[in-house]
């Protein structure tokens, strides 16, 4: 990539010629540096809009809208703006810093494997470990005492009263409780039903027969 002047019907401008690919600029907001200010990179220029051969009437061989740093909006060719090294420098020194933390964070990942490893307590042979004598001594004799009582057969013994082995013993059911009248409320005495009768007259006789509150008398 380099900087050439090319023909114009009012003189010659400056644009680039063999612009790399990564160089091209394509996101809103990037910094870019056009060829007319080449030799002056201090200057601060953004990307507005990129348009590309007819897509605008005022662009029909495509362009450029670029913001500078009073905010005032200038128009370029296609050739005649690239990507401002300073951000491409800024973004390989990222990329090499990212890498180099990537390689760092593998590292340090080996490393505590081989030390998880190396620190891993050893309990001998896989699998469940072996009896002591004595308990196995002791099961043993539990399992001979077991087969003399049997006679070395397996299974439930029958039950004393001469059952089958393995059949359980008669259900015992139980008598249902006699039934005592009828379902509900038991009826009432006659004792009951007579002093009831004796508070419902009181009752009438109070009210002369009126149901209800009575007025009250002022």
């Amino acid at each position: 990539m380099k900087v050439i002047e090319k023909p114009w019907r009012y003189g010659t401008y400056l644009a680039y010629d063999e612009i790399e690919e990564q160089f091209v600029a394509t996101e809103k907001g990037v910094r870019v540096l056009p060829a007319p200010f080449f030799y002056d990179k201090k200057l601060y220029f953004e990307l507005w809009k990129r348009y590309e051969p007819g897509e605008k009437k005022t662009f029909p061989n495509g362009g450029y809208e670029v913001v500078d740093i009073s905010g005032g909006i200038r128009s370029y060719d296609l050739d005649q703006i690239i990507i401002h090294p300073a951000v491409l420098k800024h973004k390989k020194m990222l990329d090499k810093m990212a890498r180099r933390a990537e390689k760092q964070a593998k590292v340090r990942e080996r490393k505590m494997k081989k030390i998880d490893k190396e620190n891993k307590p050893k309990y001998g042979r896989r699998g469940r470990p072996a009896l002591d004598p004595t308990v196995k001594a002791h099961r043993e004799q539990l399992k001979a005492a077991a087969q003399k009582r049997s006679g070395g057969k397996r299974g439930r013994p029958a039950g004393a009263a001469g059952r089958p082995a393995g059949t359980a013993a008669p259900k015992v059911v139980s008598t249902p409780p006699e039934r005592r009248g009828r379902r509900g409320r038991p009826a009432l005495t006659q004792e009951a039903l007579t002093q009831r009768a004796s508070v419902r007259a009181a009752t009438r006789a109070r009210s002369g027969g009126m149901r209800g509150r009575p007025k009250s008398k002022r």
